[in-house]
């Protein structure tokens, strides 16, 4: 009996206060102390009834006082009976209870008392248990982050010595928490690693936030595919689990992150509204705020820094922050949409407010990478270079330190606009060297995993061949067995017709060698044959193979290549406006950008290439919906001007796409900036369909005021007419342009029309 108490204790100890406990144990327990005498198996009972209501699931005050009253007694009582063995796992008790009623003194001094006895014992797993709960009286905010990290790491060394793998697991995966916190990802990255290793040793199946994290991890330190497949079999798990807790709402959030680190903002909105729904009906602050900032980030990225500042100013008044980190969450995006604006003024005063917090109230789980590239924009915005400078160093210091490659990847690209912005081009183009030096680095590292999976197929592959050599070889000694049976009833056959005389066995015997000697010859003609076959069908495998080979190479090289050209683009289109916040003339701010929408609408080709599995063709209809909501942001004309888009759904080749887009792109610029007075709304209508095989038409009118008296379009030597005109030419189309309750703008043409001619006609 005593035995049994005594273990019973300790299965209490090892069990976290997330267990449940059924009201039936301790109504058991009660009844074991009611009926024990004043000896050492009361004791033991009256310890294990105390540490069950410590652990119970939201227990009351009136429970812990119930504890520690058992405590005491169990305590008082194995003192008078000198019982010293449970000295250790009293003072467990007893920390506990102060711990869970917030007494931090109590708690640490029966924590201390409880480690002395364990160590005399050699009590490893009791010692982790004691270290794991001493990490609760630290937060995760300023200096008591390491702190926590300490102890956790503390506990972690008990538990190895302990060879208690559950734990060990669940310590690993707290403490790579903490390191992301600290933004040390490539040792976070290694503590998942070995949790999600000893989790799978012990059969452990709810993986969600260990998959989580690992995704999380990989998409911070750069490697977004890796970081993205984590990411969806998080969503899987715990989506299979019918988990709708704030756990579901951090998964949906980190996988919406990688999606916009890749460029996919579509998806990344729909995983950022599913988080906010989660966070909204737990009603919870600080992660609602989380997501509303997101969700403003994409709106700026959409050149939509009116709708962000209004959407963030809005929720954060119905959602006001309560923590530090909550604040910086807010400010740090308020210093980005201000200064996007071009109201410094208002994004100095965030700016300032962000960099103090950030100085003397921590930052949480909140990583600075963030903060400090809105920070460095702003001061290169509003010309602080010294400023700038400062802390392009320090972000610089902290991505090396923290493995980070995409935020040192970006930290160099700001760099080489503060460069540029001075006139420094010789460092501007060191900086942006390595800026392509770590792109390509992280492209390597996917390029080698890549690798590792086709060699994986190859071997698979080969597998097989070997597979369908082997039963061939069964087939043919199948055969070979047949062949050999028929010559034995050959042979019996003649045997007994040796009995039917002499004469008849001569005949027997010269036929039976005739056609034995035709057989071999026959025999060797097939296995030559045959031979030859196989031989011709290794050669076409491997030809088929190879070809395959070098298809996947042919298709990775066109995907990088317009990767490049859209990267390069987007670098055209970044230092126009870099130029464009120097500039006061409006027609040649206008000027720039109409250049940067007609950047935009070629690098938009180039990113559905390399996006898509296809490589030469465009979805028309996608791809001109994209354009008409760009254009129409770009010149705030949502509200007043409405679209009426009918497309018919059709792949076009990229050398009928890039002239389409910029003939859209000039009607609808010319539309918005002439044909709508301030006081006048309307429509805007594109319309394209396929007339017959290969030939279409395209239609862009508008219902404003229309041309003026004065205009030709067929003579008018504006650059926006001339370009419609050159790029029809280049089509092979023919173009018209009519007036009636407004302009319209009409092309037919075929796709084999398709001409090279200088854009711009004279």
């Amino acid at each position: 009996m005593k035995q049994y108490i005594f273990l019973a204790i300790w299965m209490l100890v090892a069990i976290s206060t997330k267990a449940q406990w059924a009201t039936y144990q301790i109504d058991s327990l009660r009844r074991v102390v009611n009926a024990s005498k004043a000896d050492t198996h009361r004791v033991n009972a009256l310890l294990a009834l105390s540490q069950c209501y410590v652990l119970k699931p939201g227990e009351t005050a009136h429970d812990l006082d119930t504890a520690l009253q058992m405590s005491l007694q169990s305590s008082r009582l194995a003192q008078s009976l000198h019982y010293s063995a449970c000295q250790g796992e009293a003072a467990y008790t007893l920390f506990l209870i102060w711990l869970e009623k917030g007494d931090s003194p109590k708690a640490k001094r029966y924590a201390q008392l409880a480690i002395e006895y364990f160590l005399r014992a050699k009590k490893w797993n009791q010692l982790g248990y004691v270290y794991m709960n001493q990490a609760r009286f630290f937060t995760l905010e300023g200096n008591e982050l390491p702190q926590k990290i300490l102890f956790y790491e503390k506990a972690l060394s008990y538990f190895t010595k302990a060879d208690d793998k559950v734990k060990m697991a669940d310590l690993y995966k707290e403490l790579s928490d903490l390191h992301q916190i600290q933004e040390h990802y490539a040792l976070a990255l290694s503590e998942l690693q070995s949790a999600l290793t000893l989790f799978r040793t012990i059969g452990h199946t709810d993986l969600a936030t260990v998959y989580d994290l690992l995704g999380f991890v990989s998409a911070k330190l750069g490697d977004y595919k890796e970081g993205l497949a984590y990411g969806l079999l998080a969503v899987r798990a715990a989506e299979a689990a019918q988990d709708s807790s704030l756990t579901l709402c951090t998964i949906y959030n980190r996988v919406g992150l990688t999606y916009y680190g890749m460029g996919q903002y579509k998806q990344a909105k729909i995983y950022f509204q599913k988080s906010l729904a989660i966070a909204l009906k737990h009603n919870n602050n600080a992660y609602i705020l989380h997501l509303v900032g997101n969700l403003s980030d994409l709106l700026l990225q959409q050149h939509k820094p009116r709708e962000a500042l209004h959407f963030l100013r809005q929720k954060s008044q119905q959602y006001p922050p309560t923590t530090a980190e909550s604040e910086l969450l807010v400010d740090f995006r308020l210093v980005a949409i201000y200064a996007e604006l071009g109201q410094f003024k208002q994004a100095q005063a965030y700016c300032d407010k962000t960099l103090d917090l950030l100085a003397n109230k921590g930052i949480g789980s909140l990583g600075r990478a963030r903060i400090y590239q809105a920070v460095i924009n702003f001061f290169i915005q509003s010309r602080q270079f010294q400023q700038a400078r400062r802390y392009l160093a320090i972000n610089e210091a902290r991505c090396q330190q923290n493995g980070s490659i995409m935020a040192l990847a970006k930290n160099h690209l700001q760099w080489f606009k503060l460069d540029s912005t001075q006139a420094n081009y010789f460092p501007a183009i060191r900086h942006y060297e390595r800026y392509k030096v770590l792109q390509d680095s992280l492209l390597n590292t996917t390029k080698s995993r890549q690798i590792a999976q086709l060699e994986i197929e190859f071997e698979s592959e080969k597998k097989d061949q070997n597979l369908k050599v082997s039963q061939q070889s069964i087939q043919a000694l199948t055969k070979q067995s047949l062949l050999q049976q028929t010559q034995l009833q050959q042979a019996r056959t003649i045997r007994n017709g040796i009995v039917a005389g002499t004469i008849m066995l001569i005949l027997l015997l010269g036929l039976s060698y005739n056609r034995y000697h035709l057989k071999q010859q026959s025999n060797k003609l097939l296995e030559a044959k045959q031979l030859e076959i196989n031989q011709k069908n290794e050669s076409l495998q491997k030809a088929v193979h190879d070809q395959e080979h070098l298809l996947r190479e042919r298709e990775w090289m066109l995907r990088e290549i317009h990767h490049r050209v859209k990267n390069n683009l987007q670098i055209i289109t970044s230092l126009l406006h870099s130029q464009s916040t120097f500039l006061k003339d409006q027609a040649a701010l206008a000027a720039i950008r109409e250049s940067q929408n007609r950047v935009h609408a070629m690098a938009l080709i180039h990113q559905k290439l390399y996006q898509s599995n296809r490589l030469s063709s465009i979805p028309m209809a996608e791809y001109i919906n994209e354009i008409v909501d760009y254009l129409m942001g770009t010149f705030d004309q949502n509200a007043s001007i409405k679209k009426q888009i009918i497309v018919t759904p059709v792949d076009l080749d990229v050398t009928l796409a890039v002239p389409l887009g910029l003939i859209i792109n000039e009607a609808i610029t010319n539309s918005l900036k002439y044909a709508f007075p301030p006081d006048r709304s309307g429509a805007i209508q594109v319309e394209l369909k396929q007339l017959d095989y290969k030939c279409y038409w395209l239609l862009i009118s508008d219902d404003g005021i229309g041309l003026p008296t004065n205009l030709n379009p067929a003579r008018s030597r504006t650059l926006g007419m001339s370009l419609i005109r050159g790029l029809s030419k280049q089509l092979g189309g023919e173009l018209q342009i009519s007036q009636l309750n407004g302009v319209q703008i009409s092309l037919t043409f075929t796709a084999e029309k398709v001409v090279q001619p200088d854009l711009v006609d004279a």
